[in-house]
């Protein structure tokens, strides 16, 4: 009979005296094996609240951060209408053409009462519309230069032309000389006021123009008709009070 080897007699041993055989490592816990402990129930996945958009103030504007407008929103612009061709028109006769001038000038003509001075004619008109209610004879400027050298001041004295109103109306009108009226006679020029008044050379009534110039009486009704004045229109009497009744302050005076 062979020689068994160690290990397989030692086996045989174990297994007749019921013997275990020690297994290297650490001896087993003698205590039951506990169960794994329970996993904490699973939340769901937590997700970022949406960002709120930013808010803008009322009265600002965001620069750098349009978008671009889609195409489909674009508004178009209806296209323009052609170009309409001009009637064709006759050539106006010169009756035709006269009187649509007329029209034309008649659109333009002041309502109600105004003045019209004639300053070549020397000629006034009190006018309602186109209608002329009194036509009266009047003198205008004379055109005269007067210098004064000593002063390094001169005048010239014409009547303003253009379009005036009356500014205001003055009964008994008291008329204070200016330097020039001593200047042209030869005066020397009075250093009181007292001296420069002249309460008959005006007549009874004035309507000033502004900017010195007046509509006023004279004491000199021959020379009406004639470019004497110092750049005032003068009026006879009869006319003068008859103007000065029908007009009203702001209404207007054409000179020309």
């Amino acid at each position: 009979m062979k020689r068994l080897p160690l290990l397989l007699l030692a086996a045989v041993l174990v297994t007749a005296t019921g013997l275990s055989i020690p297994q290297e490592g650490p001896p087993p816990d003698p205590s039951p094996p506990s169960e794994p402990p329970p996993a904490p129930p699973s939340e769901p996945p937590q997700t970022p609240p949406p960002e709120a958009p930013a808010t803008q103030p009322a009265d600002s504007q965001i620069v750098g951060q349009e978008q671009p407008t889609p195409a489909d929103q674009i508004p178009v612009e209806p296209a323009p209408p052609p170009p309409r061709k001009p009637k064709s028109r006759k050539p106006l006769t010169p009756e035709q053409k006269r009187d649509e001038l007329i029209k034309s000038m008649g659109a333009l003509a002041p309502k109600g009462i105004y003045l019209l001075i004639d300053t070549g004619t020397n000629r006034l008109y009190l006018m309602r519309n186109r209608c002329a209610l009194r036509s009266a004879v009047c003198s205008t400027g004379s055109g005269r230069f007067l210098p004064d050298p000593p002063r390094n001041r001169e005048w010239t004295f014409d009547t303003p032309k253009g379009e005036f109103k009356i500014r205001r109306k003055v009964t008994n009108p008291v008329w204070i000389k200016p330097d020039w009226a001593f200047i042209e006679e030869g005066e020397p020029i009075p250093r009181n006021r007292q001296e420069r008044l002249a309460p008959e050379e005006l007549g009874d009534y004035a309507m000033d123009l502004g900017d010195g110039y007046l509509i006023h009486g004279t004491l000199y009704e021959r020379s009406l008709g004639m470019s004497v004045t110092h750049g005032c229109v003068r009026l006879g009497a009869k006319d003068l009070e008859a103007v000065f009744k029908s007009v009203k302050i702001g209404t207007p005076v054409y000179i020309f």
